[in-house]
């Protein structure tokens, strides 16, 4: 006879296999897509002649903000909406280190890993005064 009062016992694997798979196919794919949407609304709004209008540009945001929430997704911290920080850090340090005339090309990788790490503590003290008793 079974007890249904006993919990059910849990699939490690399949669950580090979901994961890995969430991962991948939204973290990074989802980095793949902000990326790509933020370069091409970049050198969208560089040019002086917009061919294709202002409403490409708009749907180009919407898409760089779905990739934002498929990394919050595929990192598992769906709910924690102040991640989205750290991932909007990265593109908007690239673009800063792009403006900066006295940036080298050293800049270029170390410059977004700075911002990204930066706001990353930033975000995670956040939640770890909300997280203490008596607090939010």
């Amino acid at each position: 006879m079974s007890n249904d009062t006993e919990p059910m016992a849990k699939n490690t694997l399949l669950g580090k296999g979901w994961t890995a798979f969430r991962f991948v196919a939204f973290g990074v794919f989802g980095f793949v897509v902000m990326m790509s949407a933020f370069l091409i609304f970049f050198t969208d709004m560089s040019v002086l002649d917009h061919k294709r209008g202002y409403s490409t540009s708009l749907g180009l945001l919407a898409i760089f903000i779905l990739g934002a929430v498929m990394m919050l997704y595929g990192a598992g911290e769906w709910g924690r909406w102040g991640y989205l920080f750290v991932f909007f850090s990265i593109p908007v340090s690239f673009l800063v280190s792009l403006v900066v005339p006295f940036a080298r090309e050293e800049a270029g990788v170390i410059v977004p890993t700075l911002a990204s790490v930066g706001t990353y503590f930033v975000v995670q003290a956040y939640y770890a005064r909300r997280k203490r008793p008596g607090i939010g």
